[in-house]
């Protein structure tokens, strides 16, 4: 086991194109780092460098707190598995694992020893005498993981090991990776473009774009408290309003307007929410936060539903709990968000596009009402409250396990909260979560 520290390193390639700029992250001993960002962010380029492929224009790269900027590869003790896996198709699974050590020159007592020792924890002892063409992709990827090990490097340097695979495929093997990985206890870096496999294996996230690392840090901090819009897109959040801030509320026409206490009447504010934590509920129910959105497609998740929702000119992931039965196309559904979950940036005034029309299918038109039916608002939603507020529904049309207080996001009709304080910082945002 041993640390790395990635400290302010640069690296532009020839026509100019800056790979790296001032990029710095540290990794703790035994722990598992992942650097997610999209295809051209850097993630690569970062690998190399800290293997010793490649050389930085700048900045340092240490071990155990000495630096191996300067040592060529095999001097630094590190292990790097490449994507397309590199093996030997025309050796066995044994012989592909112990190949790096014959090299080095490990005696063959130890070498055998050490080579069954890995085929047991990759679970391939009984396929050791295979050819790499035998093997699936994912033992495949074990022969390519316990050859990597085989050394017994002190980090482990992983490039988008997941890249070729279906979801099914890395369900499985993501979950047989990490238990090795925590079983060797080898201090391990994996370079990702995939959310997913990212916050499986990590105990550790960095975000990079560009070339920069965004924010880096425990894995439930990046994810819970993204530092910018930049880094809470990466992670899966979507925008529920973006616009100026008027009466304690950020508006946007289409969307609908959502409180957030401690903004000014001067602010432009964007309020952004992880998809897990939205739920659809019907728009009468009263315990929207102020946002809704026109049903575009339903899609079966388990027992459950997918809702996509048309809000503004975006499409929001949500939840259907509220029955069994989906909602149909094109019928207007409030989003319901937990006030904690919710992460509020501000912005300039000057920077909101221009508002436009959203694209989604006409909501029916509403059904005459009964006999005991109120009779209908202005936007279609039955209202039982003056002034077009909805009565709060009752405890058995609720979704189980939930209630208003619980679910409800700040809303005209809810108690006002204490102010947030808000403070001014000079990044380009400033980020402050609802509580």
């Amino acid at each position: 086991m041993a640390t790395l520290e990635v400290r302010s390193v640069w690296r532009t390639y020839p026509g100019e194109r800056v790979a790296l700029t001032d990029a710095s992250f540290a990794v703790g001993e035994g722990r598992i780092c992942a650097i997610l960002g999209p295809s051209g962010s850097g993630k690569t380029t970062l690998l190399r460098l800290i293997a010793g492929l490649d050389r930085p224009d700048a900045g340092d790269v240490l071990l155990d707190g000495v630096s191996i900027t300067g040592h060529p590869p095999h001097r630094r003790g590190l292990g790097l598995m490449f994507q397309d896996l590199a093996l030997f198709p025309n050796m066995s699974v044994h012989d592909n694992v112990a190949f790096g050590l014959r090299m080095v020159g490990w005696p063959r007592a130890e070498r055998e020893q050490r080579v069954n020792d890995l085929l047991e924890v990759v679970g391939l002892t009984s396929v050791g005498r295979r050819r790499i063409d035998q093997l699936s992709r994912a033992e495949q990827q074990r022969v390519a993981l316990a050859r990597t090990l085989a050394p017994q490097p002190s980090v482990l340097l992983l490039d988008e090991p997941f890249g070729t695979m279906d979801e099914v495929q890395k369900s499985g093997l993501r979950l047989e990776l990490r238990s090795i990985l925590n079983a060797l206890e080898t201090t391990t870096v994996i370079a990702s473009h995939e959310l997913n496999d990212a916050v499986a294996m990590a105990d550790e996230l960095v975000v990079m774009n560009e070339g920069r690392v965004l924010q880096s840090g425990a894995t439930g901090t990046v994810l819970g408290e993204p530092a910018s819009v930049e880094v809470a897109e990466l992670a899966g959040y979507v925008t529920l309003a973006l616009g100026p801030v008027r009466r304690g509320r950020v508006e946007e026409a289409g969307a609908g307007a959502m409180a957030v206490p401690g903004l000014t009447e001067t602010d432009a504010a964007r309020v952004m929410a992880h998809p897990s934590s939205l739920l659809a509920v019907p728009a009468e129910s009263g315990l929207g936060s102020g946002v809704a959105g026109l049903v575009l497609r339903t899609r079966a998740q388990g027992p459950t539903w997918l809702v996509d929702l048309a809000v503004g000119t975006r499409i929001v992931e949500t939840r259907w709990e509220w029955d069994l039965a989906p909602p149909r196309t094109g019928m207007r559904l409030a989003i319901a968000a937990r006030p904690g979950t919710l992460r509020v940036f501000i912005t300039s005034l000057a920077t909101l596009p221009a508002p436009s029309a959203p694209t989604a299918p006409e909501p029916p038109a509403p059904a005459p009402p009964g006999p005991s039916s109120s009779p209908p608002s202005p936007d279609g939603a039955a209202t039982g409250a003056p002034d077009g507020i909805p009565e709060e529904p009752p405890a058995s049309a609720m979704p189980p396990g939930s209630s208003s207080r619980a679910m409800a996001g700040p809303s005209r009709s809810a108690a006002p909260e204490p102010p947030v304080p808000v403070t001014r910082r000079e990044q380009r945002h400033r980020q402050m979560p609802l509580s």
